[in-house]
Order: C-alpha cells, then structure tokens, then sequence
C-alpha cells in the first residue's frame, strides 16, 4: 500500500487597525504555541502564510516567534507562503496595486528568511480565473483553493488528491485542492480519529491530501486553546503523525516534484462555500437553505451538493451601498496614485493606500469585517492619509473641488477639499456622503445602515457551544436582550438626509424607525464658486417646495432652507438628520451639560456641542431654537464568537414643527 502525503498549512492574519489586545491574544494562544510545539516535532513539515499586517507586528512585538520561524525554514522544515504584503482581496483592488502588493511580500520574506517563495496564498480563496496570469507573472508556482472551487467546475470526486494546473493567456500555475472534511475535523474531532480518518485515503499508490485552513482555529478561536494545548490536542496529533508509517508530511515544492499534476482546470468565480451563502440577500438565503434542508431530509444531499452555490463575492457592494461607496473611494485613490506617483519615490502614499486594502473590511461573514467600525475607520484614515500626502506633493491648492460618479450611482457627486477636511456630496438628494478630517485622520460618515441578515433569524436559538466546535457551527447571544436591537433603517445613514416625519412623532417611534421616511430624490443643483462654494439644491414634489444651500466653509458649512408654503407641515414635520462616526462612545459628550451620549436625548435648543475626547475635537452647532434628538446607533451582527451589539455611530435629528421663517443651521469642527 501507498502513503498518504499530507500538506499541512496554516494562514495566520490580523487587519491593520485591529485591536492591540488582539493581536497579543493571538500571539499568545495561537501563533506562538503552535509554532513552538512544531519546533519539537521535526519530522512535522508545515506550510506557513502570515499576513505582511501580521509581520509587521511581529517585527516589533514577536521577536521569539520570529527566530523559531527562522530556524524551521532553514531545517526545511516550514515553507513560507506568499500572498498580497496587506493581504488585500486581488479581484478588487487595481491591477497595479495587486502585482506590487505580492512583489512586497515576495521581497520581505526573501530577504527576512533566506528562502524565495514558491507560492501564494488568495485571501479569503476568492478566485477569478485571471488570477493565474496574475500568480504566474508574480514569479510564484502555486496556491490553494477549497475543494469547492472544484466542485464549482463540475468536477465530482469524493475527495480532491494530487494537485491540479490551471492557466490564463498561457501563464500557468498549480492549485492545491483544501479538503473541506480535513477542514471540518482538524482541530475539532478525536486527534486518533483526525489520524485515522489521513489514513483512510491510502491507495495502491502514493496520494497526495492537502488542509490549509486558519491559524486561529488553532487556539484563538471560542474553546480551542484548552483544547489544543491544555489538553494537548495538537501534541498528539504531531505524534500521532509523526510516528505513523503511512502518513508523511510534505511542502508543496516537495509534493510538485514528486506528484504529477492531475491534468488542466478552469475554475469559477468563487469562494469558499461559507462565502457564498453570507453574500446571499435574508430571501435568497431562505430559499437556499431550504432547498439543501429538502435534500438532506430527503437523503439526496450528497447526491446534488457539489451543484449547489450560493452568490457571488463582489455582490456585497450591492448588498451594502456604504461599503460600495468605501471601496469605490478606494478604487478611484488608487488609481489617481498609481497615475501620478511612483512606489519607490512615494514609498508612504502606496503604503498608507495598500494598508486601506486590507480585506477584512470589504465583507461580512461570520467574522465582524465590514460592521466592525473600527476597521472601516482604519481604511478611511489611511485613505487620508495617502491622498493627504498625494495633495502635497501633487495638488497645492487651499481649494478644490471635483465631479465625480465615485459610487457608480448614474450621477456624478460633488467633492470639495480645503485645508481641513474633505466633503462628498450627492447630487441626486442634497446628502454628504462623506467628511474626512485631516487632522485627525476620521471619516465623520464612516456609517453603515442598518439591515436585515439571514442570521437574525437564528437570535434565540439556544446553544451554548461551550465545546469545541467550528466557528460556523455556534450559535450564541454575547447579551441578553439582542432582539431588541434589530431595527432596521429604510433610509442610507449619510448626513443631511431630510426626513418627514409624523406630526406627533416620539423619541421611542424614531428609534424605532416609526412615522420615518426620507425624501425622495427628486433635488436639482447647481454650484456656484466665489469667497466661498456653494451649492443650490431645489426640491419640488407636492406637498413640499423648498430651497437647501449650503456654504461649505474653511471649519464647517452653513445650510439655510426656504420653504414655499404648501401645506405639509400641518400633518408632518421635517427632519434634518446628521449620522456622525466617532470611534470611542465612552468619550463622546454634550459640551454644554456634560452628558455622555451613551442615551437617547431629546430637548429643545439653539445650540449644541459634541465632544470628542477621544479624537480631540468638538462639533458645534447653531441654529434657531429646535428640537433636537440624539441617540447611539447600534446593529446586531454576527462573529466568531456568537452574536453582538455593535456601536456604529449617532444620530443627530433637528426637528423642524412649522412653516415660516427660514431654518438656517451650521456646524464647525474645532480640534480640542
């Protein structure tokens, strides 16, 4: 009888902007542990990627873990893994950036540990066939893909062995299939069971089986510390391997050479199966679940699940307006940088722009990504932060403003720059869509908008997962009450959104989203630049006829509204809402009483201040005397640790009751 040649690897990663906590968390419990404990092992041969985000903290902090990687890619022992420096998702970021990007990697691991790297790693294994002319041309061999992507194709094995060729323009490369049953089991089945089901694919001849999953799940992840290390479950499994006469461990430069490729492979676009269920709307999702639930009470699933799929990775820009506008602004800084400056020359701009390309933020999945506001404030302050640097190189003017259809919406937006800060404006219905400060570097719109998720759904279903289990199999509220959360806007949290409002309308129904719309976008504009810029929407639809300008100044704007008398405020009000990102709500206050903002407000004023402690800045506003509501924003989403309350802003609402005067209302930012 043959061997079984098991490839081993592990992908280790945290975003730039993560918590410093966790990336010592993960140091500590996982990265470090693991790689100690494969140091004893020398007949364990392992595959390693860490993300260049990940190196850069264990170049300041991980010095141990740095000298035993060392000593195990000298021994031959660990072949190190290539992939994006910030580990981007290549379909989505501009060809340039995804070439430099792994010429970064490629440059750092060769000159960090002697050895030149042979193969790549596709974050979040999100592939478009291209990507082969890309991986080839990037002077790498291989990568691995989930054995779903094979199955994608049409291909139908019970196990995917060997590894494959694949190709684009004739620029070829090799795919490792990732066994989702070795996925599934290592490390969370009997370590003997995990051996014994390795030995189970032996044949006549030798096979070649590969697992490249997450460190994490390596004692990161909800359990698997004590699991792995407390109680040795990884130490067994090294023995067990170790002492086995038929299961071998073996690099992928190692398995190249001594396995034939099985032949040529074309493979959708895609990704992991998990991928492409989290991008499915809560209806398709449904009908999706239900389909596979009809099949498997049926014993017909394993029949038909290799045809089978959920949705398409890039759909979670349709999915999520303001993620579609982050990665838009993204995508368009990029491409101004790459057109106007150099990667040697202006080393920084391209480093602050690649660390805005981290993926974590660019999805939503059983990890935080997206909804983690913390994250998006990275990508944004880094955008900043490059073009800050772009501009001063480039673009010296105190003024300036562009015409842009940054979203793809069908209209251009309308963006403004001056010393301060910059400003996105929707034509279509007189909204910002973005303020970046420049000092400190913060998106005052880095908001999200509030919506329905298939895992809703499961908020109440009872299970503990105090055992060790996959991620994707806990469900587990971090708070009692979460239902209480789902509320979900009809409207896109931007600022100067004009809302109507019910004549008699509560603080409690507005939270709750009741007697809430927005206008419609029905606004004309027009600009006009003098002192100041100006911009001139007019909105005409019965029963409502006014006039919004905006002056937009060197600390703030001025916006004045003129209503034409038509009626509507004998049944309705109207609402002037300021959704407002600030990072830290222990530190945000009311100026004028001291109150910290963690509670729902309502009172009536002429003036206001917001406090930001945390990023030093304070927001004052003006205007004739209103009512005014002010309340956090919360979602519920989910993570790897069950589901949570989230803090993703304020909302601010200035409540206009009747008809008359004009309604004049300003906002200046000062630094602390």
């Amino acid at each position: 009888m043959g061997k079984v040649y098991f490839l081993f690897g592990v992908h280790n990663h945290q975003p730039v902007g993560n918590f410093e906590h966790i990336f010592k968390l993960a140091y500590q419990n996982s990265y470090l542990p693991f790689l100690q404990l494969l140091d004893k092992f020398t007949r364990i041969k392992c595959s390693i990627h860490n993300s260049g985000c990940l190196y850069d903290w264990l170049l300041r902090n991980g010095k141990e873990y740095l000298t035993i990687l060392k000593r195990l890619v000298k021994r031959k022992q660990v072949e190190i893994i290539s992939g994006g420096y910030y580990e981007p998702i290549l379909p989505i970021v501009p060809e340039e950036d995804k070439y430099n990007q792994i010429k970064l990697l490629n440059t750092f691991l060769e000159e960090e540990f002697g050895q030149k790297p042979q193969g790549l790693w596709v974050a979040e294994r999100i592939w478009e066939q291209y990507l082969a002319r890309v991986i080839a041309l990037s002077d790498l061999k291989y990568t691995f893909l989930d054995d779903t992507h094979f199955r994608y194709a049409g291909l139908s094995r019970e196990e995917f062995l060997g590894y494959y060729t694949t190709e684009d323009e004739q620029k070829a490369i090799f795919v490792f299939p990732i066994s989702k049953s070795l996925r599934y089991r290592i490390p969370f089945s009997d370590a003997h069971e995990a051996v014994k089901f390795l030995a189970s694919f032996a044949q006549d001849e030798d096979v070649l089986i590969t697992l490249f999953d997450d460190g994490e799940k390596f004692g990161l992840w909800p359990n698997t510390f004590e699991w792995v290390y407390e109680r040795k479950w990884l130490e067994q499994f090294f023995s067990l391997l170790s002492a086995s006469s038929l299961i071998e461990t073996i690099t992928p430069s190692e398995a190249i050479k001594k396995f034939s490729s099985q032949g040529i492979i074309y493979l959708p676009s895609c990704a992991y199966e998990e991928m492409g269920e989290w991008v499915l709307e809560p209806e398709a999702f449904s009908t999706y679940e239900r389909l596979k639930n009809f099949l498997k009470d049926n014993g017909r699933l394993h029949d038909f699940k290799d045809f089978i799929r959920g949705g398409y990775f890039r759909n979670f820009f349709h999915k999520y307006p303001r993620l579609n506008y982050m990665h838009k602004r993204m995508f368009s800084l990029s491409k101004k940088i790459n057109r106007l400056a150099d990667p040697e020359r202006d080393r920084a701009i391209f480093i602050h722009l690649w660390k805005a390309q981290t993926n974590c933020s660019y999805w939503h999945g059983i990890f935080g990504g997206f909804y983690l506001g913390h994250l998006r404030a990275t990508v944004y302050e880094h955008l900043i932060q490059a073009e800050a640097l772009l501009e001063e190189r480039y673009f010296k003017k105190d003024w300036l403003i562009e015409e842009e259809d940054i979203d793809l919406c069908g209209r251009e937006e309308i963006f403004i720059r001056n010393k301060n800060f910059k400003l996105c404006f929707s034509k279509k219905n007189a909204q910002i869509l973005e303020w970046s400060l420049k000092n400190p570097a913060l998106n005052l719109l880095n908001t999200i908008t509030r919506r329905e998720e298939s895992y809703h759904q499961r908020l109440g279903v009872h299970n503990s997962s105090e055992g060790v289990t996959t991620i994707h199999q806990i469900v587990k509220q971090k708070e009692a009450g979460l239902q209480n959360y789902l509320i979900y806007d009809t409207y896109e949290r931007h600022s100067l959104v004009d809302l109507v409002l019910e004549k008699n309308l509560t603080l409690q129904d507005f939270l709750r989203q009741k007697g809430v719309s927005a206008l419609a976008d029905n606004y004309s504009c027009n600009i006009t630049k003098g002192e100041t810029i100006n911009l001139h929407y007019h909105y005409l639809h019965k029963p409502l006829d006014f006039t919004k300008d905006i002056e937009v100044q060197e600390a703030g704007i001025k916006v004045v509204y003129k209503f034409k008398p038509k009626g509507f405020f004998k049944k309705h009000n109207l609402g002037i809402e300021f959704n407002l990102f600030f990072p830290s709500l222990e530190h945000i206050f009311l100026e004028e009483t001291k109150t910290n903002l963690k509670e729902p407000q309502d009172f009536l004023t002429r003036s206001l201040s917001v406090r930001d402690n945390f990023k030093k800045i304070i927001l004052r506003f003006k205007s004739q005397e209103v009512r005014v509501f002010i309340y956090p924003l919360y979602s519920v989403s989910s993570s790897e640790e069950g589901f949570e309350r989230v803090y993703q802003g304020l909302a601010m609402v200035f409540i206009l009751e009747r008809e008359g005067e004009d309604f004049c209302l300003s906002l200046k930012i000062q630094p602390l």
